[in-house]
């Protein structure tokens, strides 16, 4: 008699183990391609290597060439003259070589030092160039502030990868955050179908005569509780959902919210790691970590300033030539209609000590940066040393819970053979299964727990930079 009342029940926890879903199973790549596509602050990261593209292109404008005009008019004084001049500049990035070209045409009377802007009836012709032979010859501002700003755009990239790495972190959190909550109303809901599926059969029972009204109404209050547990648990997954949708959204970028149907079945089987994999991971994360690699970077940019400074310490000998070409008739005394001109440049503060405070600033810098360095190397080591420990516990976890869920079913199945046989009342009943149901919830904790402490373990040896460079 007792068996017949079982054997609905077994069919209803048997058809709450096949669930169907309209929906298709939400994976955790999905979740990840949403977010390098339509994420918001990703996007909004990825503008940093335009960022740095600009600045590199006003570092070339330093190099653009440059025209100039001018011109002159002199009236109402004891000399009237006229002068008209235009020309080009261009700075150059091959050791510092500057040239120029220009015209210019000048009329009238002028005193004697003034004579240069007289010029012959079709005007002047004039070229030259500069070159540095000290001060400015291997490297200069302009092309400092060129190799500086490429060097920004690698900075900006690897600002990028950090924070890409942390919005995956977070995402996968998210997720399975949102795995787990959905887990957790499962559970829910199976305890409380079995409560609702007990329910009739005891009303049955005590129509007949077999057992007292009592057990239905004790049935009716472990029906209600349950219906709250599952009410809980259905706004824990709606709140994860709504994290989720954070990461989680369509092609026009907009919130997508996962349903219930769209939860996994269960979690994936849990890695379990090694030293020898903790021994490679601590050297990768070493070579991948990008706020590893921005010190390199830096520190190649303070090396800029420093080799900037010791040049700027040596005396400015500028070698300079120019040609001249006058055309056309002469309206007054001249030189020559062609002339060539060469000059040498001499300059050196006496103390020097500008460039002198500017290397030694720069060398501070790098001692400074190399000792940041070191201190973050030490820092990586230990956040995987920590994040490996996180999970193996979580693994350890996982084993240990996984076994107390085996047994505690079998104790549930056990109760449920001596209800049946009438050796045991409802009261024990729903304690047992009420222990499976919180053991079950404990195993999902500790699978969820499991695998945010392996996104951390990721997050700390950059493993997403690695599937990303393959």
């Amino acid at each position: 008699m007792r068996w017949q009342r079982l054997f609905p029940l077994i069919l209803a926890v048997l058809s709450l183990s096949v669930t169907a879903r309209g929906d298709e199973v939400l994976t955790l790549g999905e979740v990840l391609a949403s977010v390098q596509k339509n994420y918001p602050p990703l996007l909004a990261a990825l503008q940093e290597r335009n960022i740095a593209d600009a600045d590199v292109l006003a570092a070339l404008g330093r190099f653009d060439l440059v025209t100039k005009a001018r011109a002159e008019s002199s009236r109402l004084g004891y000399y009237e003259y006229e002068h008209f001049e235009a020309g080009v500049e261009q700075y150059t990035p091959y050791q510092g070589l500057s040239y120029y070209g220009s015209y210019a045409k000048g009329s009238g009377e002028t005193p004697s030092y003034y004579g240069n802007l007289l010029t012959r009836s079709l005007g002047e012709y004039r070229g030259g160039l500069k070159l540095p032979l000290l001060e400015g010859r291997n490297i200069d501002y302009r092309r400092a502030d060129l190799q500086k700003a490429r060097l920004g755009v690698r900075l900006a990239e690897l600002s990028i990868d950090q924070q890409r790495l942390a919005i995956n972190q977070a995402a996968t959190r998210r997720y399975w955050d949102w795995v787990a909550a959905g887990q957790r109303f499962q559970v829910a809901q199976k305890v409380l179908d079995i409560a609702m599926a007990r329910d009739t059969q005891l009303r049955e029972a005590a129509k007949l005569g077999q057992i007292p009204d009592f057990e239905v109404l004790d049935n009716e209050r472990i029906i209600l509780q349950r219906r709250s547990q599952l009410v809980e648990a259905e706004r824990g997954q709606q709140m994860a959902a709504f994290e989720l949708s954070l990461y989680y959204r369509d092609a026009a970028g907009n919130p997508r919210i996962a349903t219930v149907g769209q939860t996994p079945a269960g979690f994936p089987p849990p890695e379990q790691l090694d030293e020898a994999k903790l021994t490679d991971d601590i050297e990768n994360a070493l070579n991948r970590r990008p706020d590893l690699a921005r010190y390199q970077q830096q520190k190649a940019q303070v090396g800029l300033d420093r080799q900037l400074a010791e040049n700027q310490r040596l005396p400015s000998l500028d070698f300079g030539v120019s040609y001249y070409q006058d055309t056309g008739t002469i309206n007054r005394t001249l030189q020559g209609p062609k002339e060539l001109r060469t000059s040498l440049t001499w300059e050196l503060p006496f103390q020097r000590r500008a460039a002198t405070g500017k290397l030694q600033s720069a060398q501070a810098k790098l001692n400074q940066l190399d000792q940041r360095e070191r201190y973050q190397r030490d820092q990586v080591v230990t956040e995987v040393r920590d994040a490996y420990s996180a999970v193996i516990t979580a693994f350890k976890r996982v084993g240990v819970i996984r076994d107390e869920v085996a047994t505690t079913r079998r104790v549930e199945a056990g109760e449920r053979v001596r209800f049946d046989l009438g050796d045991t009342n409802l009261f024990t009943l729903n304690l047992r299964e009420l222990a499976t149901a919180e053991a079950s919830i404990r195993e999902v904790n500790a699978y969820a727990d499991y695998f945010r402490a392996f996104a951390v373990y990721e997050l700390t040896i950059a493993q997403a930079l690695a599937r990303t460079n393959r």
